[in-house]
């Protein structure tokens, strides 16, 4: 949330194995490039300016961690 600064709370209609993180009771984040609209379907694509913003949020993560 630091990083992006979206700060809200939202729930997904697809699977993923964040649930089963929840489960054993740690907190999980689904994140990645690109819309679910778009993805796991004939012809399914990411937009350049998907993956740029995705680099962007990779670098500010890995120098707060690091």
């Amino acid at each position: 949330r630091n990083i992006t600064g979206d700060n809200q709370i939202r729930s997904v209609s697809f699977a993923a194995e964040a649930g089963q993180f929840q489960k054993a009771g740690m907190e999980t984040v689904i994140c990645g490039p690109g819309s679910i609209e778009q993805a796991h379907k004939p012809d399914e694509f990411i937009q350049k300016d998907q993956l740029i913003l995705c680099n962007r949020f990779l670098l500010k993560l890995i120098s707060k961690l690091s």
